[in-house]
Order: C-alpha cells, then sequence, then structure tokens
C-alpha cells in the first residue's frame, strides 16, 4: 500500500496509473451487458432538465462509472486525499466530472460545493459513506445538501456477475469484463422536511435504509452475498 501511495506522489507515475486504469474501467463498461432498472426515475429529470442528488457506496465507485449512462453529464464528489484524486482522474476519463471535497472531511465547504453545484442545475453523486467510513453508514451531509438546494436523493446501485471483492474498509468492487451488469436506481427520496437535528436524522436513515435494501438487491441480482454495512462509529442522536 505505501509503495502504491508512493508511486501516486510521482506525477508521472500517477498519469501512467490513471490511463491505466481508465482503459481498464472503459474496457469492463464496453464488454458488460448492462441492465437498468427503474431508469424511468433519472430519466423524469432529464427530461425536465431537473437536478438531483444521486448517492452511492463508496466501494461501488468503480462499478457505478463505467455502468452509469453515457453522455448523461454529472459530477461526482470526490475526496481531496491521494486516491481520491486517482478515481477523480479516471472518472474524467471515463466522461464523468469531479468536484473536490468530502462530506465527512472539510465538511462545510463542500456542503456548499454541492449546493452551489446542484442550484446551478448540476446533477451530483456523492458517497455518503467516503471517503474512510464506516462502510454503508449515510454521513447526515447528503440529506443536508439535498434539503438545502431542495432536491431529492436518489439511491444508486451497480454490480456485475464476476467481480473481485476486496477486503478493504470499504469492501471495494473490482468489475472484471465479459459478464453482466446492473444498475438499480432507487425511488427519489424527498428530505425538504430535513430542518434540524432529528428530521436530518430520519432523513438520514431513510437514505442510508434505502441505499442498503437497493445494494443488497443488485448483489443477490447479481448472484453475490450481499456486503453487509459495518458498525456505526458513533451513536447518533435519537430520530424522535
Amino acid at each position: 500500500m505505501k509503495s502504491i501511495k508512493t508511486l501516486l506522489r510521482n506525477a508521472r507515475a500517477h498519469t501512467i496509473i490513471c490511463r491505466i486504469a481508465a482503459s481498464y474501467m472503459g474496457f469492463v463498461g464496453r464488454t458488460t451487458r448492462w441492465e437498468s432498472v427503474n431508469g424511468a426515475v433519472p430519466q423524469k429529470f432529464w427530461d425536465e432538465r431537473k437536478p438531483f442528488l444521486g448517492c452511492f457506496w463508496h466501494g461501488r465507485m468503480m462499478v457505478v462509472a463505467p455502468a452509469w449512462p453515457y453522455g448523461r453529464p454529472i459530477k461526482v464528489l470526490i475526496s481531496r486525499h491521494g486516491d481520491g484524486r486517482l478515481i477523480s482522474a479516471i472518472i474524467r476519463n471515463l466522461g464523468m466530472d469531479s468536484v473536490e471535497g468530502s462530506t465527512s472531511r472539510g465538511g462545510a465547504s463542500a456542503l456548499l460545493t454541492i449546493i452551489r453545484e446542484l442550484k446551478q442545475g448540476n446533477t451530483i453523486a456523492i458517497t455518503p459513506d467516503g471517503p474512510r467510513g464506516p462502510r454503508m453508514r449515510a454521513a447526515p451531509g447528503v440529506v443536508m445538501a439535498a434539503a438545502r438546494a431542495g432536491v431529492p436523493v436518489v439511491p444508486m446501485a451497480a454490480n456485475v456477475r464476476h467481480c473481485i471483492v476486496v477486503k478493504s474498509w470499504d469492501r471495494f468492487i473490482l468489475p472484471l469484463p465479459f459478464g453482466r451488469g446492473m444498475f438499480l436506481f432507487g425511488d427519489p427520496i424527498d428530505v425538504s422536511d430535513a430542518i434540524d437535528a432529528p428530521s436530518i436524522e430520519r432523513a438520514r436513515l431513510r437514505v442510508e435504509e434505502a441505499l442498503n435494501l437497493l445494494s443488497a438487491d443488485v448483489d443477490r441480482r447479481m448472484g453475490h452475498t450481499p456486503i453487509e454495512p459495518a458498525e456505526p462509529a458513533t451513536p447518533r442522536p435519537e430520530a424522535s
């Protein structure tokens, strides 16, 4: 791990690694037979030219990227650390854009960035358990940003039939080519009532539950045992 991080600090090595990774992910995208489920959800927003805040778990970043409907603009919130810069370069090569920030580190700045982008009409995607977890536990930033911007949250999940699940904190999924893949969109979640700590927590739980159900669903459809969430890092305020 240390040797990889050392390589990423070298500009030339970073560029080469990004190109190789992007080429591989593009190859996976082209050789996978993708199926979209509940695609009418984002299509309605695209037809009406309205933004939404999409969210998916951090470990599925490299499955969502090649599966994302080609030509549909989206900006993905990427953390500022070295791995984030690598991911940002990869998804740019796959036709997606990125904005820097994290809902857990430098959170206030990231929230303002998300809100500004959404109010400008840009669809944003974030990983609410990134960049360091706990796995599949949503930070409240996703709810706060959507409520402030006046847009719904759209849960998303993807997986492929053939993949490697890395034993990292997020159970990172590395998709393999020449198989089936599936992208699931959940129903939009209205979080406009998230105006104080208890209501934000209730909305956060709705988003977290929807994402976990959707992720388990796509895992089972692709023939895998669902990836389980980690234990919460600290107790959150009760949703009264």
